[in-house]
């Protein structure tokens, strides 16, 4: 049988042994090659042993993860991030769809990627993923994009392109300004706490809608009219909250005339 070899990256020792000690113990189709803790030894590393998985925490000794698989991108191997809660690349490696474990690690987390990971080693779409956390992590890189799994193939959209997302019944269908909409078998909520950050809002408990695509709030019928022409529905106890959004952003014109009593 032939094994699945793994190199672990991390500017600690003592984590790179725990990690190849989960392994070992859990999976007899994987080898450990090799334990690196420097940008330049992983980079030279991946060359040499050409793994099929990398293990990579984001801080390595005379540099970061993303340098090291930036390098490396002509190589064909699929990489699982390791993070601490508020590392600077959380929302790139989220919104590219690639793999990440949390620090201090949980064993359990570990080993469920891992296997997610080692089952898909040839996945479809997985050099636009990667593209798309390039793209993101570029200093050129104005706006971000995010990858959505659909049935019909990985997607890569621009963040500002989304106008809003629907829950519909445990799949979550998002619809845009150019294209046509998507669905996608990931919960609503999953994509409101990446998105939070850039201006989208639980306008009511089945949509989020980008504050930013607003074309009119409708406080007579309770609704938003968004810039590709769908009126989403809002609760009225959220009302305030995008009112208020669009008068700090001097929108207030965009707000129904002759209905506001407050």
């Amino acid at each position: 049988m032939k094994k699945i070899k793994v190199l672990i990256a991390d500017d600690d020792f003592r984590m790179n042994r725990a990690v190849e000690r989960i392994l070992n113990q859990n999976f007899i189709s994987i080898e450990v090659v090799a334990q690196t803790s420097t940008v330049e030894n992983t980079i030279e590393t991946l060359y040499q042993q050409k793994p099929h998985v990398a293990i990579l925490d984001l801080h390595l000794i005379g540099g970061t993860a993303v340098e090291v698989v930036r390098r490396t991108r002509d190589l064909d191997f699929k990489v699982i991030f390791m993070s601490a809660y508020q590392e600077f690349a959380l929302d790139d490696i989220r919104f590219a769809s690639i793999d990440f474990v949390y620090k201090p690690l949980d064993i359990s987390e570990l080993l469920v990627v891992v296997d997610q990971v080692i089952s898909g080693l040839v996945e479809e779409g997985y050099r636009k993923k990667m593209n798309t956390f390039f793209k993101n992590t570029s200093q050129e890189s104005i706006g971000k994009d995010i990858v959505f799994k659909t049935r019909s193939g990985i997607v890569s959209v621009p963040i500002g392109n989304i106008v809003c997302g629907h829950s519909d019944y445990g799949l979550s269908r998002f619809y845009f300004l150019k294209r046509p909409a998507i669905a996608v078998n990931q919960p609503l909520r999953r994509y409101e706490s990446m998105l939070q950050s850039y201006n989208f809002y639980r306008c009511e408990s089945h949509y989020i809608i980008n504050l930013n695509q607003i074309d009119r709030l409708e406080m007579e019928t309770g609704s938003v009219l968004m810039n590709n022409g769908q009126l989403v529905p809002v609760d009225y106890k959220r009302m305030g909250v995008i009112k208020d959004y669009l008068r700090a952003h001097a929108r207030m014109r965009h707000v129904s005339v002759g209905v506001l009593h407050n």
